[in-house]
């Protein structure tokens, strides 16, 4: 049923009208923003840029020590005469020069002309640890012998780059240094009447920078510019989206909400266009203050690179026009956390987490040369600050644009569809406190973990292998696999369903599974990493060879030629498929799709979400395309048959064909399935993805009910030992 437009639109309304009539919050979250840009400006920026002008313009001092300190200074720290100055007159044709000449010889130009003082104290090293000389070089007699002959002079600088000063002073020195070496060179060429373009026979005249002075500023500036729209649009969104579910509930006008003459879709969705609405205002108010006062405030910054810089007009359509599917997408979101939680201060503690979400995904755009592909184009939120990026610069593809567009607006639409649901259960809305408030009571006995303790089952198992790694026998592959799943896979599951309470039955689906499903799973386990292999081939592309999974990929290639085959089955076939199918086709695919206290097969959502974090789970980004599309095939295998043991069977198959593959080589009949390059492989690819689309219909015509509740007679929910059908 569709909700009423009408009905929606008056909600809206009742929200925003609420929020305007909050002038205080109003005036923080929408007007205080723009306010701080032009102070920003005006007091910010200059401070900062006489700062840096102070700091070049001070003198720093410097302590040089060893029996060649003297020859350094002269050679480095003693600026000559201008090469193109007159020469000094003769004091035998021109007495009165004699007075100048003499003092002239007697007092050098001061090094201080270079922004830097020499300077003398006991202790050199203690000094500059201490701040009070900025660097200390260390010149023994070598030095001088070099300089006074044809050698080189080689000699220590200690310097702290912890402190500005030593940062600036050491500058100074470097470019001392560099006009010194071209005069002892040119000193020395001259003794011998070697001209200077015999050792330097290549030089660049001019270097033309096709980038304009507006792209190199977009270069600099625009990844920091997409990490504050990030930032700030889910900023803007989450605590309006906190006060219309979680604040009602805390309020106790929720239940007087409910029951008004509207559905409960059509509240959620009036709701969301009230944050939405608050979002986009905000964004928008906060990007055209940065419009009009980044521009000045970054010339008096006095920045590197940043001098052109100005987002034209058609610019600031582009990100306006982007931070709509943006803002939308963390609107649904925010509203989600919002209606899980019990009250405003669980929803605050909700940011953290959504957090932790969306900065690993925004800040790839820091990362060098990661380039807006059409996979990255599909990423949500990675997506967006690459086109942010890319449009900065103006080298935006159409069609990476309009996928960007597509796909923000896609998740957001699936976000909202997944609010929509969570308001829909009573359980969600109107969840009351849990436990005894015992800081370590176990809860209630149940029969499905919440979906919660998905997501915690997840990071845990995440944070482990990166705890654990350097403790493990890095040494021995072998015994590396078998303690990461037992230590860091399974372990972690089973201590939480212990915790829990929850039934082992239900949440690991151990019931016997029906014999067709059995066999269309050996099907599936069979041909799915053919079509795979292929996909990945073509969508991924080869492994760049380098990195951490070229060599994860190279020590693996190495242990199939050293191990049996037998062995190579269990530990990478048998030993996985059992333990991650526990995991996630078991705890997490109940969790994600059961509900609570329900016995029910899971939605589309839960599949896609178990197969999302099952990819995540596997780390290199080299893996995540594959290890998806194949955990979508076993939750669905799961789901559908209300079973664990064929996604396990079709798991086991999954891996054990393609290790043995690649034990036994092109040559084998199962290698040649598997190669590339072979003459048939077209065919066998072919065939593979028709037997694999027979299979997956084959499992939904036996089971056509996924999704839909399961007559049950009414039983003690929070005992899981009741008796069932």
């Amino acid at each position: 049923m569709m909700p009423n437009l009408r009905t929606v639109k008056l909600v809206a309304a009742k929200e925003l009208l609420e929020a305007l009539r909050d002038r205080r919050t109003l005036f923080v979250a929408l007007v205080l923003p723009v306010l701080l840009y032009p102070l920003m400006m005006v007091a910010v920026g200059p401070l900062i840029g006489k700062q840096r002008a102070r700091m070049q313009q001070e003198i720093q001092r410097v302590v040089v020590t060893g029996a060649g300190a003297d020859a350094l200074i002269e050679a480095v720290l003693t600026e000559p005469l201008e090469p193109d100055a007159d020469p000094s007159p003769d004091p035998a044709t021109d007495p009165a020069s004699d007075e100048s000449n003499a003092s002239e010889a007697e007092e050098p130009e001061d090094p201080v002309r270079i922004g830097l003082e020499v300077t003398e104290v006991d202790d050199p090293a203690a000094a500059l640890a201490a701040g009070e000389i900025s660097i200390w070089v260390e010149a023994d007699a070598s030095v001088a012998e070099a300089l006074a002959g044809d050698g080189t002079a080689e000699f220590v600088v200690h310097r702290d780059s912890s402190n500005d000063s030593s940062r600036i002073a050491y500058r100074k020195w470097q470019s001392a240094l560099t006009a010194a070496e071209s005069r002892l060179v040119d000193a020395r060429l001259a003794r011998r009447d070697i001209p200077r373009a015999l050792i330097v026979p290549l030089g660049v005249s001019e270097v033309l920078d096709v980038a304009s002075a507006e792209q190199r500023a977009g270069y600099a500036f625009g990844r920091m510019l997409a990490l504050i729209l990030v930032l700030m649009t889910l900023s803007s969104s989450f605590y309006p989206a906190v006060d219309v579910v979680a604040g009602e509930k805390e309020r106790g006008t929720m239940e007087t909400l409910l029951v008004a003459p509207c559905g409960r879709a059509e509240l959620v969705l009036g709701k969301y266009l009230a944050v939405l609405a608050v979002t986009l205002t905000a964004a928008v108010l906060n990007l055209l203050s940065m419009w009009l006062t980044m521009g000045p405030l970054v010339g008096t910054l006095g920045v590197d690179g940043l001098e052109g810089l100005q987002i034209s007009p058609s610019v600031l359509v582009g990100i306006l026009a982007l931070l709509v599917p943006l803002a939308a997408l963390f609107a649904a979101l925010s509203i989600g956390l919002s209606t899980m939680a019990r009250s405003v201060k669980e929803a605050q503690h909700y940011l953290t987490p959504l957090f932790l979400l969306v900065m690993p995904l925004a800040m790839v755009v820091v990362i060098p040369n990661v380039e807006l592909t059409p996979t990255l184009a599909a990423l949500p939120i990675t997506n967006v600050v690459l086109f942010f990026r890319d449009l900065m610069v103006g080298k935006l593809d159409p069609i990476a644009a309009v996928t960007v567009l597509a796909t923000t607006f896609a998740v957001a639409g699936l976000a909202l569809w997944a609010t929509v649901r969570l308001f829909l259960r009573e359980e969600t809305l109107f969840r009351g406190p849990e436990g005894s408030g015992s800081l370590i009571a176990r809860p209630a006995p149940r029969l499905l973990p919440p979906a919660g303790a998905a997501i915690l089952l997840f990071t845990t198992s995440v944070a482990l292998i990166w705890y654990l790694q350097p403790f493990l026998p890095s040494d021995d592959l072998p015994k590396n696999v078998i303690a990461t799943q037992a230590l860091v896979v399974l372990a972690p599951c089973l201590l939480l369903a212990w915790w829990l309470r929850v039934s082992p039955r239900t949440t690991f689906r151990l019931r016997a599974p029906q014999l067709g499903i059995l066999g269309l799973a050996v099907v599936i386990g069979v041909t799915a990493p053919i079509v795979n292999g292929f996909l990945q081939r073509v969508i991924v592309g080869d492994v760049a060879p380098e990195g951490a999974f070229h060599k994860l990929a190279e020590s693996f290639e190495a242990m199939i030629r050293e191990q049996h085959w037998a062995v190579l089955v269990l530990l990478f076939g048998a030993l996985p498929a059992l333990c991650e199918e526990l995991v996630f086709r078991g705890f997490i695919l109940s969790a994600l799709g059961g509900g609570k206290d329900r016995d029910r097969r899971p939605g589309l959502g839960a599949i896609v979400g178990t197969a999302a974090l099952f990819a995540l789970f596997h780390i290199y980004p080299e893996k995540w395309l594959g290890t998806f599309l194949v955990g979508l095939v076993l939750a669905f295998l799961a789901a559908s048959g209300r079973s664990l043991w064929p996604a396990v069977v079709a798991h086991l198959l999954n891996n054990a064909t393609l290790v043995l593959a690649g034990k036994f080589g092109p040559d084998s009949a199962l290698g040649a399935l598997h190669d590339p390059d072979g003459s048939n492989h077209g065919v066998v690819v072919a065939i593979a993805a028709a037997l694999l689309a027979a299979s997956v219909c084959g499992v939904a015509w036996l089971c056509p009910s996924l999704g839909r509740h399961h007559e049950t007679p009414p039983r003690n929910l929070t005992d899981p030992r009741a008796p069932r059908n």
